[in-house]
């Protein structure tokens, strides 16, 4: 398996790393060269943070956090922070694939243009990052993280903790990776830091419902409305139960040996569902356990928490299980909290459209730093106006998003698959592959599932075409990038999560 990376980005990148730096600024690129996506300044008005934490939750949808109105408690402690911080309602992922989301969290980049477009993949050196950029600035930084491959994109952290597989080859869950913070917390962390935690639990929702096949007992711990089954079809898509009828789920859930559960259904479906929304719940109490472990240590200044996730989940949503070969809402739409631990932000719910890409910018502004850069390699906006209850006069912005490429020959899905969304509206283009080119535009007002596709002929459609057209000119002069070879210890990783055929 080789990983795409984009040949010419370093170097540029590196022109804007030195601007934070003091250094000299370099000469603007000539038309041969590219130029720097992202400029790192002096200027922004410092925020008075001694320490930020990110927390992302791997693989959960926005429409499964019970502060998004989930009809479940499967976040109570995520939703005590949004009661006292800001909640953004629509935070879009840049792709639906762990590593080059991530990437793009880190970076502030796209994976086209950071070049991180599959799992196992390396940040370019030079390629400022955040955890380089506090670095710099002299705080302690420390990632701690669930999956070995995600280890290529954190190289820049000072303190790097996996938790993938014990001596046992019992798979780490998330209470391992928090513990794993916490110790670091309490040792050589120091009053300030960047902390960047990764909870794969709510990935694992399928290994959790065979592990539970034929043992008595719900998966699911706690209460359910009575009409749970039609709130969630609805929610996910899905047609309406009818009373007296048995209700089937047609969505494809990858068979691996001779396996004992049948998803579509009711039964299967349910499992399936409480398996995830209970690893949600896991999940929301190790944040939990992370949150009162930093605060006992009565460390002085205050503390920035970011929570959001990679991407979501199909769990059924348009007939498929996952997540990497699809960029409809329910993989691309994430959750996003913010809160300040002495409850100065907020509350607030914000509604105006963001993504990960925004990230970025808006971090490096507790260093007193300014992100800016050359649209549409760089788009990413500070969300400080946001948080702070400010009013913004943004210009409008179509965000954009990708599906990672195609794995070689052999993968089922061939196509290139990009998107492109505004306050309205949403352009799904499926480049050639082995089928022919399809356009989907959806009116995400009306029809926020998705179902109704508009067509390339809509109004619409000729506009956010031309917004997808500049950014992949954009993209493209950045070349082709070169190949390295996914070190084989992450590979097998790879292979046992289902990633590598």
């Amino acid at each position: 398996m080789t990983v795409s990376r984009t040949a010419l980005l370093a170097g540029a990148l590196l022109l804007g790393s030195l601007a934070a730096c003091g250094e000299p600024e370099a000469p603007v690129p000539g038309p041969a060269e590219p130029a720097a996506p992202v400029r790192l300044e002096r200027g922004a008005e410092a925020r008075a943070f001694e320490r930020v934490v990110l927390v992302t939750l791997d693989t959960l949808r926005a429409d499964h956090v019970s502060c998004y109105g989930y009809p479940r408690a499967t976040t109570p402690f995520l939703d005590s922070l949004a009661a006292r911080g800001v909640r953004f309602t629509r935070a879009m992922a840049a792709i639906s694939h762990t590593a080059p989301s991530h990437a793009t969290m880190l970076t502030g980049l796209v994976p086209a243009v950071h070049g991180v477009l599959q799992n196992g993949g390396t940040l370019a050196p030079g390629t400022p990052d955040l955890a380089a950029t506090f670095a710099a600035e002299g705080w302690a930084t420390g990632a701690f993280l669930n999956v070995k491959f995600l280890s290529g994109i954190a190289a820049s952290f000072g303190t790097l903790g996996v938790r993938a597989m014990g001596q046992d080859r019992r798979p780490q869950t998330g209470g391992d990776v928090v513990d794993a913070a916490i110790a670091w917390l309490r040792g050589e962390a120091g009053a300030r830091f960047l902390l960047w935690v990764h909870l794969y639990d709510p990935h694992k929702w399928k290994d959790l419902v065979l592990e539970q096949a034929g043992r008595p007992g719900p998966i699911w711990s706690g209460a359910s409305p009575p009409d749970f089954l039609a709130r969630v079809a609805a929610l996910h898509g899905l047609p309406a139960p009818r009373a007296g009828e048995p209700y089937r789920v047609d969505w494809h859930v990858e068979r691996q040996g001779k396996e004992s559960v049948d998803f579509t259904t009711e039964e299967g479906f349910l499992r399936a569902i409480d398996a995830y929304d209970m690893l949600a719940l896991y999940a929301d109490r190790q944040v939990e356990r992370l949150h009162a472990a930093l605060a006992d240590l009565a460390l002085p200044g205050r503390t920035l928490w970011v929570v959001t996730s990679d991407h979501g989940e199909g769990l059924a949503s348009h007939g498929v299980a996952g997540h990497g070969g699809r960029i409809y809402q329910e993989q691309l739409h994430v959750p996003l909290v913010v809160h300040a631990s002495d409850d100065s932000l907020g509350p607030r719910v914000v509604d105006e459209l963001v993504g990960h890409v925004d990230l970025f910018p808006t971090l490096v502004e507790v260093l007193g730093l300014r992100a800016s850069g050359h649209e549409p390699l760089f788009e990413g906006r500070s969300l400080w106006p946001l948080l702070e209850g400010r009013a913004v006069s943004w210009s409008p912005r179509a965000v954009f998003a990708q599906r990672r490429p195609p794995e070689g020959a052999d993968d089922p899905e061939h196509e290139l698959v990009y998107s492109v969304q505004d306050e309205r509206h949403k352009l799904i283009v499926q480049e050639p592959g082995t089928s022919e080119s399809s356009v989907e535009l959806y009116d995400l007002v009306r029809d926020p599932r998705e179902a109704q596709n508009l067509g390339e002929d809509h109004a619409d459609a000729a506009r956010l075409r031309a917004a997808l057209d500049v950014r992949l000119r954009a993209f493209g002069t950045l070349g082709g990038g070169t190949s390295e070879e996914v070190p084989e210890e992450w590979l097998q990783e790879l292979r046992d999560l289902g990633y590598v055929r």
